[in-house]
């Protein structure tokens, strides 16, 4: 912060400390600031006190000083805020207090929008955020839902991400600025890349590749998916393995400003960490949970999961985290009469990363669960291509009454991904009949123990229309375009009282496609073809007027609603129908399910049994030695059952427990039996087997079953209001309530199929989720104790939210609703710097992260309704809810000094994440509930204590020196939220020269 002299508006010195409401009157602000300029930085760091909202903010300096290996480590240092898959991406999936998915925390960059859900094989979905860190010059987080103004804001957050601008290139005062930064870091290494050059190639000519089921290939002598991954001391050698600069030229005129930048990125595969790693080499908490509950080991469950370490081995590559990126950004400002504004910006990314499957990294990791076979997976770079336009216009005139902000903007996004659950490698000669099948074996065989028994090479069948020519079998094509625009105006009404109202309207296209859908279905492509890509259109609409009054000079009150209308059409669905393309028809409903149980036969049929039973002896139909294996089948303890069934209503998510008779006293298993069929003592009147999922049956066919889908459109209220009481003129507390709207996204919105079943896709409408969030503050500037300090400041911030209708998936892959999410928590800032010294501290501790639903509870434990509670930690078996548990608590410490006037800062800061033992799961494990073992399961990390360090030396005005060391005690984890079961970066120095003209 710089002192400067500049001409306070009048008055100013005679207002109070007004504070700021949720919406934000901006008093305090301008109190704070009187007779200093601010940076943009410093004015985001300064709202973390200031807002009446829990938000964390990330400036320049922050993010380049620890700028890490993964986009996602963007977040890392933001208490509460994590991105799901954190290692495998190269993107952003925002996670706060464990609200995660698209659209539940919408990510912008510089107010454009660009998520989309991509689809992940067994393991579902996930969203992308696609951003370049090197292009980035701040990030601000607002912690649940909120009506600030200029924020896109949604039920669980927002993460508002601004580019570099001309402010951060040209040094106040000057007209011209010239940035070249330069960067490079240790621990990276280029990824092997054989395999990538297979595709197009007649698989023959590779030597070792041979066909088999299906079309897949196997590579015996390398050019696959499979390699062995380096090892080795790499964390302290600058090998030029990851290399970064970027060039930004910008001019400020008086009527105009104009910003050009260019970024370059190329980082290989980053080795993991070696210390704790003996933590990831045996059992923990769920593997226990399995081996106590008697279950077979097999390749991904949950009891090889924490083997991570005999895979990717402890100071070793891991394969897929590697990428390169080139980012674009163009930026115009026109500055014209009467305070108004013209900004026009572009920025085109080229980005490609590498991405490992799920499932195959979990399979992998069961394979080798004993270690020592150092197999390592490198796929063929995911790819996006993506182009953001915006244009903003605001108008700010000498007049209460005129604060005018609009804005136009777009964003189109291509991708390519090798990620449908399928091999990588195919050929479209995926049958005997079509394959070269002699040249097959003869290959196969020169694999085996025993080459010199092959013969001499057959003659290769010709490769008629390329059957035999390696096509990308698991390649996934994605175009997501999305344009929107938004109005405000805020109007100051009286001195105390403010109005902002506000109008958005957002338009989104997607188109997926599968390389596979053109070919043969498989067992790994069923479900991609029928749940991976979608296709469709998506609308809406937002109109919100807030209001912030201060009656007196201790109060402000704050008051507003929010107006939400969306539509949406499933273009993809309606193309198969249109086509009658098979398993995409509307099949007759799954209306009830039908139920097993055993009952203890009265003597009266006990006694005609048995008669039956000796009439066929004695007519000859059995033979002495059958006589008693038939008479005793049907017995247990000596007492004879048989086996009767139960339909119960069935609407395709949940069982109708009123007609349920297991829970309704219709069939009570509690029931005992005194001395049934003359056998003396108490026996069970009712016997089930809990494991039992039912039969499900079938309803009434439809009418046409090649009905087209309609579009699916709904609108909700959601208010909001809030109080700010000012104790002191430095302390103050506040009280928000806010409810929120979300409407389903498009993903969630088209396509919604049966995953195993297999009964075709539905076309059932939801409700919109509905959350309802309590929080209360309070915040303290300490600075009239400390006042020779810059900043001395504490806030701590309680909520408790809950979210209705909340849209997830179920055990069969459909998309549904659940009755409830709630979650509440506590979250502790603070600031302290003395101009010398300065360190930072943040805390999150979760209170409780639950999903509802007590027909879905019933659903999963028919018989008993007690194995699975009505509220469960994190989520049901299989939902996406399941994995986005948050550590039960988080702590942030960055600390630091500076030296010599200032030109040289040292610092550094620790992060330590506690685990998220789950005692649901582990009981669910215990008991053998069902679909516990399927897909999505949590992936357990330990206690994790990160450090990091750095030091930035200012040579002059024109140069700087920065130096950094991440992870550096060398730690192995896993990062929290992982979904992939990959270790993060080991111990990284990072080296950069950054010179200003």
């Amino acid at each position: 912060m710089g002192a400067v002299e500049i001409e306070l508006p009048a008055g100013v010195e005679e207002e109070k400390h007004q504070g700021t409401s949720q919406k934000g009157l901006e008093v305090l602000q301008a109190i704070e600031v009187k007779g200093e300029w601010e940076t943009k930085d410093e004015i985001g760091q300064n709202n973390v006190f200031a807002k009446d909202v829990s938000n964390v903010y990330a400036g320049k300096d922050d993010l380049e000083r620890y700028k890490g290996a993964s986009v996602s480590d963007l977040f890392k240092g933001l208490n509460g805020v994590y991105s799901g898959d954190a290692r495998n991406s190269g993107s952003l999936d925002p996670n706060i207090r464990g609200i995660q998915g698209e659209g539940r925390i919408p990510v912008t960059v510089d107010g454009t929008e660009q998520a989309t859900s991509v689809w992940m094989g067994s393991a579902g979905v996930a969203n992308r955020n696609y951003v370049d860190p090197n292009m980035i010059g701040s990030i601000a987080v607002e912690k649940g839902p909120s009506m600030s103004s200029g924020i896109k804001s949604g039920i669980g957050g927002s993460v508002e991400i601004k580019t570099l601008d001309v402010d951060d290139i040209v040094r106040p005062g000057e007209s011209f600025g010239l940035e070249i930064k330069t960067e490079t870091a240790t621990n990276s290494i280029k990824p092997n890349e054989s395999g990538m050059k297979s595709f197009g190639r007649d698989y023959r000519d590779i030597d070792g590749a041979y066909a088999g089921y299906d079309g897949n290939l196997t590579f015996s002598k390398g050019g696959g998916t499979e390699f062995s991954p380096r090892g080795g001391s790499h964390s302290g050698n600058f090998d030029f393995n990851d290399n970064a600069f970027r060039i930004a030229t910008a001019t400020r005129q008086d009527n105009f400003d104009l910003f050009a930048a260019y970024s370059y990125r190329n980082k290989g595969n980053y080795f993991s960490g070696k210390g704790g790693s003996q933590r990831y080499q045996t059992s923990d908490w769920l593997a226990d949970a399995k081996a106590d509950a008697g279950a077979k080991d097999a390749p991904g469950d949950a009891n090889v999961q924490s083997y991570v370490a005999n895979l990717f081995l402890p100071g070793h590559e891991v394969a897929n985290t590697s990428s390169e990126m080139r980012t674009t950004l163009l930026k115009g400002t026109l500055y014209l009469p009467d305070e108004q504004s013209l900004k026009l910006s572009y920025m085109h990314n080229e980005l490609e990363y590498g991405e490992s499957s799920p499932y195959l990294v979990s399979y992998y990791v069961g394979l080798d669960k004993a270690g020592g076979n150092n197999i390592g997976l490198q796929f063929p770079y995911s790819q996006v291509k993506q182009d953001t336009y915006n244009l903003n216009y605001s108008w700010n005139p000498d007049n209460p009454l005129i604060d005018l902000k609009t804005g136009l903007w777009m964003t189109r996004s291509d991708s390519e991904r090798h990620q449908n659950g399928d091999d990588v490698y195919g050929i479209t000669a995926a049958d005997v009949r079509g394959q070269d099948v002699a040249w097959d074996n003869y290959v196969r065989c020169q694999a085996g123990a025993n080459p010199s028994s092959c013969g001499t090479a057959p003659e290769k069948l010709p490769n008629i229309n390329d059957r035999y020519t390696i096509y990308a079998k698991a390649l996934q094509l994605s175009k997501h375009d999305r344009w929107g625009v938004n109005v405000s105006n805020k109007l100051q009404l009286t001195d105390d009282l403010a109005v902002t109202l506000a109008s958005d309207f957002s338009h989104e296209k997607l188109e997926q496609k599968d390389a596979s859908q053109d070919r043969a279905a498989t067992t790994a492509t069923w479900g991609n073809r029928h749940m991976g890509p979608r296709s469709g259109n998506r609308q809406q609409y937002n109109f919100s007027f807030t209001g912030d009054w201060s009656p007196t000079s201790w109060l402000v009150l704050s008051a507003g609603a929010r107006y939400s209308d969306y539509n949406s059409f499933d273009e993809g669905l309606k193309r198969h129908r249109e086509n009658q393309d098979a398993n995409w028809q509307v099949n007759a409903p799954t209306d009830r399910k039908g139920f097993e149980y055993r009952r203890v036969m009265s003597d009266a049929e006990n006694q005609q049994f048995v008669d039956a039973v000796n009439e066929e002896f004695v007519n000859g139909n059995l033979t002495a030695e059958d006589l008693p294996f038939v008479l005793d089948k049907d017995k247990v303890n000596g007492v004879r059952y048989t086996t009767e069934s139960v339909d119960i209503p069935f609407n395709g998510f949940t069982l109708d427990r009123s007609q349920n008779p297991f829970l309704n006293g219709g069939i009570n298993l509690q029931e005992t039996v005194n001395n049934p069929q003359g056998v003396s003592g108490d026996y069970a009147r009712y016997l089930v087997n809990r494991s039992y999922t039912g039969v499900a049956k079938s309803g009434t066919e439809p009418a046409d079953k090649w009905a087209l889908p309609k579009k699916r459109k709904d609108s909700a209220w959601a208010p909001m209001a809030g109080a700010t009481v000012f104790l002191t003129e430095h302390a103050r507390v506040y009280l928000r309530y806010t409810e929120f709207v979300r409407f389903p996204s498009i993903y969630e919105d088209t396509q919604a199929a049966s995953g195993f079943g297999g009964t075709g896709v539905s076309n059932n409408a939801m409700r919109p989720e509905h959350s309802y969030n309590w929080e209360v503050g309070y915040a303290h500037d300490l600075r009239s104790y400390f006042e020779e300090w810059r900043h001395a400041d504490f806030k701590i911030n309680y909520y408790n939210n809950t979210i209705r209708d909340y849209v997830d998936r179920d055990y069969n892959f459909n998309i549904v609703q659940y009755d409830k999410k709630v979650y509440s928590g506590i979250e502790l800032q603070t600031r302290f710097d003395t101009g010398k010294y300065f360190t930072n501290f943040s805390a999150s501790y979760r209170l409780q992260q639950k999903l509802c639903d007590k027909d879905y509870a019933a659903t999963l434990d028919p018989y008993y309704n007690n194995a699975i509670s009505t509220c469960v930690t994190a989520g049901f078996p299989t939902t996406f809810a399941r994995s986005s548990l948050q550590p039960d608590y988080s702590l942030n410490l960055d600390s630091g000094l500076r030296l010599f006037n200032e030109s040289l800062e040292l610092g550094g800061r620790m992060i330590y994440h506690s685990s998220a033992v789950n005692k649901d799961e582990e009981d669910w494990i215990r008991n053998g509930v069902m679909y516990v073992d399927g897909f999505n399961r949590p992936l357990n990390w330990h206690p994790i204590w990160v450090f990091d360090t750095y030091a930035s030396y200012h040579v002059n005005k024109n140069v700087d020196v920065d130096f950094g060391i991440n992870n550096l005690t060398n730690r192995y984890y896993l990062d929290p939220l992982a979904r992939v079961m990959m270790p993060a970066p080991g111990r990284t120095m990072k080296l950069g020269l950054t010179a200003r003209f």
